[in-house]
């Protein structure tokens, strides 16, 4: 059952929010848990109930926190239960019986177990009482290959250990920082789920391919990558494990075609293979931790489908993202984001640092430390080393100029970007990432707060405020116009400025407005059709909105280049 409670208090923190019931029962690595059960059990505490105001509930940070102190509690419950068994086997014990060697022959310098019982040993057994004190106990010298040694240890019936023997020095092992419990336990899940199973495990998918998570490796296909994989060794396979830093990379399994190795049972995920290997093989699965065993099931490395509620992505990396959701191990106290590691919720902990941070390059300031870098990531400097034509010294702002430049000056082939649900071809990919949130998954991220409606962009969120809040109310200083919003402001002043960026294609006529121009461009309709045979013509028909867009930043990159590339040259 799940259920939450507006407007409450954490009963365990006193933070506000919307939190779990503590008295209902809840699912969780298939065990139910009940918090206030857990309180009463873990700490003896009942939490006092009232039928007046609301009885508030637990935020996820306490229950991480009462789990693990439950699953402590578990731990000493069962360290306790087996110390008693050590203490209850030892009793029975009353004699010990001990061995001396008095004398044996030096020239045998491997004694074997037959060579010892032999007759010409005459071995007597002392029986001493476990109660005495302990003696100092006598052992065989091992011959040494020097004549030395060896005239030495005829001499003497027995060889004592002194404590004058020098001793080996041990190297100190450097303290595993990562051998916590909780980590401890994570290996051992996966060891059972990759020993058991025929889950394929990966570290990344990125453009060069599939990487393996042994040896990093790097596959186009997911089926090459699971031909690697079982070759694998166990060995190079346990030290990778031991290696590698749960506590920054989740663990990627590729579960397509899921079945158990030990009977072959399919399973279609991967909570119902760790509840098969528990049941059914008596298999060790710790169900009490966070879990960063994250399942994907890549059909020919293309599918990028939630196994979980089965949303679709337009690439693996959004949907890797998108896993956080799932896994909420870790939350940020100041906007309530989830991630799946620590580390992952430290880096976002770093944009919530504000100021003021004035770019190196320009005059633009950002509130955020990230934001500045991402400018100057993307606009002033790896930007123009990215987007160097390979053939010329020609060096451009975008990606896509870089490729219209390639195809128009060094004839290589256009790349295109075609939609796999319909049939528009797209030439940037950020368009067609776009096109398929907005048309195919429909995703509104933008809540307005005052009667929820949902928005595909910020910008789309932002016209609509304006009907509760009346705008901004800003007025030109001209001609004392006034407008609701900046943007329409800033587009009246083309008027005074005599501003005319936006040209047709085909007469070469420009306008102010972009919306004049696509009025204008539908009186070209019966010449763009009787011209098709020409390929620039078509182009422009195939793709009219595109080009559309394009025709007023091309004039604009074109300017931005050459001011930026004197500052650079």
């Amino acid at each position: 059952m799940e259920g939450v409670l507006s407007d409450g208090m954490c009963r365990c923190c006193a933070s506000e929010g919307s939190f779990k019931d503590f008295q209902v029962p809840y699912q969780w690595m298939g065990a139910e848990e009940i918090y206030a059960n857990m309180l009463k059990d873990c700490f003896d505490l009942t939490l006092s109930i009232s039928e007046e105001i609301n009885n508030g509930g637990i935020c996820e940070v306490c229950i991480t926190q009462l789990r693990n102190a439950c699953n402590f509690k578990r731990q000493v419950q069962k360290t306790e239960e087996k110390f008693k068994r050590k203490m209850e086997e030892s009793s029975f014990k009353t004699d010990s019986i001990k061995m001396e060697v008095t004398r044996f022959d030096d020239d045998d310098s491997n004694m074997s177990a037959d060579e010892f019982s032999s007759q010409e040993y005459e071995v007597p057994i002392k029986v001493e009482k476990l109660d005495e004190k302990p003696r100092k106990r006598q052992a065989a010298a091992k011959a040494s290959t020097s004549k030395a040694k060896k005239s030495k240890a005829s001499a003497e019936t027995s060889v004592k250990r002194t404590d004058d023997e020098p001793k080996r020095k041990r190297k100190k092992k450097k303290s595993d920082v990562s051998a916590t419990p909780e980590r401890i336990e994570h290996r051992v899940n996966l060891t059972s789920i990759l020993q058991f199973s025929n889950a394929s495990p990966f570290r990344d998918k990125t453009m060069r391919g599939f990487s393996c998570l042994y040896c990093a490796k790097h596959f186009q296909t997911i089926e090459e990558l699971r031909v690697h994989t079982a070759q694998q060794s166990e060995k190079d396979k346990i030290n990778t494990m031991l290696d590698y830093k749960l506590s920054y990379n989740p663990i990627k399994l590729d579960i397509t075609d899921l079945c158990c190795n030990v009977c072959n049972y399919s399973m279609k995920d991967l909570n119902e293979l760790k509840e098969h290997l528990v049941v059914d093989h008596n298999k060790i699965i710790h169900k009490n931790i966070k879990d960063i065993i994250l399942p994907f099931r890549l059909e020919n490395g293309q599918n990028f489908t939630c196994v979980i509620c089965s949303v679709v992505h337009i690439s693996f990396k959004n949907l890797y993202h998108h896993m956080s959701s799932h896994y909420r191990n870790y939350c940020c106290k100041k906007c309530g984001a989830g991630y799946i590691t620590i580390a992952a919720l430290r880096k976002h902990g770093k944009t919530h640092y504000q100021g003021n941070f004035p770019c190196d390059f320009c005059e633009k300031t950002y509130t955020s430390l990230t934001k500045k870098r991402n400018h100057e990531k993307g606009v002033h400097t790896s930007g123009w080393l990215r987007n160097k034509c390979p053939h010329c010294p020609e060096i451009f702002v975008s990606y896509y100029d870089r490729s219209e430049h390639l195809v128009k000056v060094h004839n290589e082939t256009r790349v295109i970007y075609p939609c796999n649900a319909c049939n528009k071809i797209y030439k940037k990919k950020f368009e067609l990432n776009r096109h398929i949130r907005h048309h195919h998954l429909q995703q509104r991220s933008f809540l307005c707060d005052k009667c929820n409606a949902k928005f595909f962009s910020k910008r789309g969120l932002v016209d609509h405020m304006t009907r509760h809040t009346g705008g901004e109310n800003c007025s030109c200083d001209v001609c004392g116009k006034a407008f609701s919003r900046m943007r329409t402001l800033r587009e009246h002043m083309k008027v005074h400025e005599d501003d005319k960026r936006f040209q047709c294609e085909v007469c070469k006529k420009t306008f102010m407005q972009k919306s004049s121009l696509k009025s204008h461009v539908k009186l070209h309709q019966d010449d763009l059709d009787i011209f098709k045979e020409f390929d620039d013509v078509k182009h422009l028909i195939d793709d009219r909105e595109m080009t559309l867009k394009q025709i007023a930043a091309e004039n604009k990159k074109k300017a931005l280049a050459e001011k930026v590339k004197n500052q650079f040259l």
